[in-house]
């Protein structure tokens, strides 16, 4: 890929990340937000620019698509297949029971690799030697994001494989959620716990931290931009047509970066794209630039899963369900979070979504938030799946998935 220059355009700023989404979400409902070439606004009241066909949008996918396909890029050796483990008795409420993770974990990879030794499961995935990183979700940590317990059976589970603390990573976005969620060094010794960007106050205000850490020569491009006045968030660095990826994934574990992911997004509604899960998890968590993906997020998300460095290193999608929020996503609603007791255990991220889209989709109709004869209108209308299985990330409708439950008491 060529070399670029980073993007300079760093305007002013006004909400808070999350307040960017809950507003995107409700106007996107709304059809308010046009989705690509903002034209600054003259004061007084602006004519809403039309939204243009999200598949009208230019991008540099092809670049992605050109480059050869390692045996365990995405998605991974078992195409089309999910494993799903049940266990009700996990649960205290919405909390895990201690020890539960760990049994559905191991339950959920011999299942879906058919070996009797969960260590073995963890060995077709990763080998000693090589630098692992975890990229989970902690957006509402103590209502709705993946819980502490589902880390601490990955990392034990890379432990058992041969993957020494020293050579795992655990990784998110931004500094406020990280912290509030996940302490590596106070629970687990020796797992670095990075952050791909920061805040640094200065002059009275947050200026973001962390430029250094991402890759200018690695880049997915879309002929969508946002204004300085509407891409207010610190985190995302800069406005333009690009969106970098962190060197952590351009990067082998040699050289300073990783050289497999294990993905663990939790079971989540979003507003856009309907769920929030595993393919979105990374989407939004590895690149620079990205509010403006929520104005073509059905493309956004596949088609930055498709380059190289998302789709050749992400090797394992563990799915928190113990707990699942079913509406009003991506910020914690707890009124509609509900004791899932689930763990989805995939090498195929399409097909993991694909599953808990449906399941998610069946708890709006059953708690009556949704009417079952608007079902199929939900599906066309989310097509990003779709676009995803086209791009050849996994399964999606072009044959049956194949769930494989397990029922632990």
């Amino acid at each position: 890929m060529k070399k670029v220059s980073q993007s300079t355009d760093r305007g002013p700023r006004g909400l808070g990340r999350r307040g960017f989404l809950a507003t995107t979400g409700a106007a996107l409902a709304a059809g308010l937000l046009p989705g690509k070439a903002f034209a600054q606004e003259p004061a007084g009241k602006p004519a809403r620019p039309p939204r243009p066909d999200p598949m009208s949008i230019q991008s540099n996918v092809r670049v992605a698509m050109c480059q050869p396909k390692k045996p365990w890029s995405m998605p991974g050796p078992f195409p089309g297949v999910v494993a799903e483990v049940r266990h009700p008795a996990g649960l205290q409420g919405v909390q895990p029971v201690p020890g539960a993770a760990h049994r559905m974990l191991a339950a959920g990879l011999c299942a879906l690799t058919g070996d009797r030794d969960p260590r073995d499961a963890w060995r077709r995935f990763v080998a000693p030697g090589e630098r692992v990183g975890i990229k989970f979700n902690p957006v509402g940590h103590k209502v709705s994001g993946v819980t502490w317990e589902v880390i601490q059976a990955v990392v034990d589970g890379l432990e058992s494989a041969g993957i020494p603390r020293r050579d795992m990573l655990v990784w998110h976005r931004f500094n406020d959620e990280h912290a509030q969620t996940y302490v590596a060094e106070k629970a687990h010794p020796g797992v670095e716990a990075y952050l791909l960007n920061w805040f640094i106050v200065k002059d009275g205000r947050n200026t973001p931290g962390g430029f250094e850490r991402w890759d200018e020569s690695v880049f997915y491009e879309a002929d969508v931009t946002l204004p300085d006045d509407q891409n207010y968030l610190e985190e995302m660095f800069h406005g333009g047509t690009k969106s970098y990826f962190p060197r952590i994934l351009t990067l082998d574990g040699a050289n300073g970066g990783v050289d497999k992911v294990i993905n663990i997004p939790s079971f989540k509604h979003h507003g856009a794209p309907f769920i929030t899960m595993a393919l979105k998890n990374l989407a939004f968590g590895v690149t620079t630039n990205c509010p403006r993906g929520h104005f073509f997020i059905e493309r956004y998300i596949s088609e930055v899963c498709a380059f190289p460095p998302v789709r050749d290193k992400v090797v394992l999608n563990i799915m928190d369900g113990l707990r699942g929020q079913y509406d009003r996503g991506p910020v914690p609603a707890p009124q509609f979070v509900w004791p899932l007791g689930r763990l989805y255990v995939a090498s195929d991220p399409v097909a993991l979504d694909s599953v808990g889209f449906e399941t998610l989709l069946a708890k709006q109709i059953e708690a009556g938030r949704l009417p079952a004869e608007k079902a199929d209108a939900v599906r066309q209308r989310h097509y990003g799946l779709t676009v995803a299985e086209n791009l050849g990330l996994g399964v999606h409708k072009s044959r049956p998935i194949e769930i494989r439950p397990v029922e632990l008491g």
